[in-house]
């Protein structure tokens, strides 16, 4: 059985890094307004407050929360909420150990990251979160997710150390990684992005047998079987979670595997045999539907310029707490 969220963060290439630290004291407040990229920040010490464009209220932010954004809207933190209103992005000082500071003291310590993705495929992730998401510190992954938050830390401290380097990269990529896991196991149907439709317990099965077999001419009948549903009923949780239907997905999922595997080589004839169809014509009219290009063009733009590559998605909703 393959895991859809490993092959979706080996797909997108994705590889979580460490920002840096931030230190804030006193009475502060700033707009981050880095969109178009996955960021990801971690309370360490202290408390804030963070907002976001759709939310009713601000809420707090403790010691062992972790948030994830798509880069939608920007992110506001702020010693109270009261300030909140008037934050702007304004630039942040970096003492001579490389710690960004706000105001003064030192009331709250956060540890902020972004994760770097293949930019065709960066639509795909992005698509797949909501514009924020939430782990608490109260949530049942939150003792691992603590360790690993203190093992980077101790990492940032004493960076002389043989191979830090690597050690920080992995733990960082480990930390995002179990963090979207942790969301994924609480991740509510309505939440926005389709990435929550991995975590769910009746599709899940399904969606491990479509990424396990993309080349098999599955039918609605065998995935419901796989989750264990009546025909239509699968067939409308599915969309309601993803957004799109079950063999649509299935579709656009194969045809972002040609497109990867154009760059390989192979002709066009094997890579539409390799994703299960029998006519070269049936496979580039399915390309070019779902690309966008034909898989020629697909194949020149590769070498000479870029494309984004689209995927349908749910309607966005604005936040999860994870709790």
């Amino acid at each position: 059985m393959t895991d859809p969220l490993s092959d979706l963060l080996e797909m997108v290439h994705a590889r979580s890094a460490i920002s840096g630290r931030m230190i804030a004291g006193g009475e502060w407040a700033r707009r981050f307004a880095n969109l178009n990229a996955i960021k990801f920040c971690a309370a360490i010490e202290g408390k804030a407050w963070w907002f976001m464009e759709g939310m009713a209220e601000p809420l707090r932010f403790e010691a062992g929360d972790i948030l994830v954004m798509n880069g939608t809207r920007p992110l506001i933190l702020a010693s109270t909420p009261g300030l909140i209103r008037d934050a702007e992005n304004t630039p942040l000082f970096r003492d001579e150990a490389g710690i960004y500071r706000l105001g003064r003291g030192e009331d709250f310590i956060m540890l902020g990251g972004a994760v770097t993705v293949d930019e065709r495929r960066q639509p795909l992730l992005l698509a797949g979160l909501p514009p924020v998401l939430v782990v608490s510190s109260a949530a049942n992954e939150a003792s691992t997710l603590g360790w690993l938050l203190k093992q980077l830390l101790s990492e940032l401290e004493l960076q002389g150390r043989p191979g830090h380097t690597i050690v920080i990269a992995e733990l960082a990529q480990l930390l995002f990684v179990k963090t979207l896991r942790a969301y994924l196991m609480h991740a509510p149907g309505n939440d926005g992005g389709w990435l929550k439709g991995l975590g769910d317990k009746k599709l899940a099965p399904a969606l491990s047998r479509m990424h396990s077999e993309p080349a098999r001419n599955w039918n609605l009948e065998e995935l419901a079987q796989a989750a264990g549903m009546p025909r239509t009923s699968f067939a409308v949780r599915f969309r309601r979670i993803m957004g799109i239907p079950p063999l649509t997905y299935l579709t656009t999922w194969r045809m972002h595997i040609a497109e990867r595997d154009l760059r390989t080589g192979a002709s066009i004839a094997e890579i539409a045999e390799a994703v299960g169809y029998k006519s070269e014509s049936a496979f580039s009219h399915a390309f070019k539907r779902i690309i966008g290009v034909a898989p020629g063009r697909c194949r020149w733009q590769q070498t000479f310029g870029e494309t984004r590559l689209p995927l349908p998605h749910a309607e966005a909703r604005p936040f999860r707490v994870v709790a």
